[in-house]
């Protein structure tokens, strides 16, 4: 079996919940999979540089003469999307496409676009992956399945021989993260225990100089930038992680739960999909008070901590990168190969 992957809206410097899942669709699946890209494509302005890679998708699907039993698009962009409809279309290939987070208004340009886009995948594709159950219902008409993204479980099991951070967070330095949230919350944690440590993974968009500049000096935080698989080597060393996401921007990440499954207990927002999702190790509150009260009280509570630990690395587990990507390929089998 032969399949083609395209990730053409992919950017250096930094790695998303899509490319996280394509990456692994490539290690993993028991298939030739081949991977169309446009990672040194990467100039200003964005726009026309975003026009160029659509342009060059286009070309490559028109113009290619590989065979393949289906094609992926590996998100909701236009430089993966309009390429897959080429090879639907003029090619007659099979079509899964990837559907992983609901635009915010507030990007105007993602929000108009993915509009588009839905159009075009319920017209076309002939299945759809999404990030979890909840989101099955965007797409009623149509052959689907999901997957949250995953963790790799050889790279959680050794564990530090003692902690150096307090609390760590891994995520795009973006409002829909909840990175003023988490600066209110970690002004009020420092209040209550002036010595704690946070180390933050990850930039773009607001940078890491929006975080520092809001507060300021001595406040404790470490900025470690993107990070690759070393990413583990931080979770292991810290004693809780942080998903500060707010209700405005409900839904879910996999970051969070690469640190879970290394033994650091979560804390949250009360959200729609973290309370649909149930999740174990993992205490959602109503608002910034009550965020940086639980953090507190982990910190000063070890035996608690560890115990809240333990449960959500054993639910944390459940999300397997090998054994997900399995079932995901099968579904596809069963769905439009059969």
């Amino acid at each position: 079996m032969r399949v083609l992957i395209i990730a053409n809206a992919r950017y250096k410097g930094g790695l998303s919940g899509s490319d996280a899942i394509y990456e692994n669709f490539r290690k993993h699946w028991p298939c030739e999979t081949f991977v169309s890209e446009c990672m040194d494509l990467d100039y200003n302005p964005f726009t026309v540089c975003y026009l160029d890679r659509i342009i060059r998708g286009v070309f490559r699907a028109l113009f290619d003469s590989r065979d393949f039993d289906f094609v992926y698009s590996a998100s909701d962009f236009f430089p993966d999307v309009i390429p897959a409809v080429i090879y639907k279309i003029i090619k007659r290939k099979k079509w899964v496409a990837g559907y992983y987070l609901s635009a915010f208004k507030e990007n105007k340009f993602h929000y108009w676009t993915q509009k588009m886009v839905r159009w075009l995948i319920n017209r076309f594709s002939d299945m759809v992956i999404v990030t979890n159950p909840l989101m099955l219902r965007i797409f009623p008409d149509k052959k689907k399945t999901w997957i949250n993204g995953g963790i790799e479980s050889g790279l959680t099991k050794t564990k530090a021989d003692y902690k150096i951070y307090d609390v760590v967070f891994c995520g795009r330095i973006h409002p829909s993260k909840g990175i003023d949230e988490m600066i209110d919350i970690w002004r009020i944690v420092r209040e209550k225990k002036p010595t704690a440590s946070m180390v933050v993974i990850g930039d773009g968009d607001l940078g890491k100089e929006y975080i520092k500049t809001k507060l300021g000096r001595c406040n404790g935080v470490i900025y470690l930038g993107y990070m690759g698989r070393e990413r583990y080597d931080i979770y292991r060393q810290s004693k809780i992680v942080i998903y500060p996401t707010p209700l405005k921007y409900d839904h879910f990440s996999m970051s969070p739960v690469e640190a879970m499954a290394c033994g650091c207990p979560c804390v949250s927002f009360d959200t729609p999909t973290i309370a649909g999702m149930n999740p174990k190790g993992w205490i959602w509150v109503k608002d910034i008070q009550s965020f940086a009260d639980v953090i507190v009280h982990l910190l000063r509570n070890t035996e608690l901590r560890v115990k809240v630990g333990e449960q959500a690395r054993h639910w944390a587990l459940q999300f397997e990168y090998k054994e997900q990507v399995a079932r995901v390929f099968n579904n596809i089998k069963q769905e439009i190969l059969s």
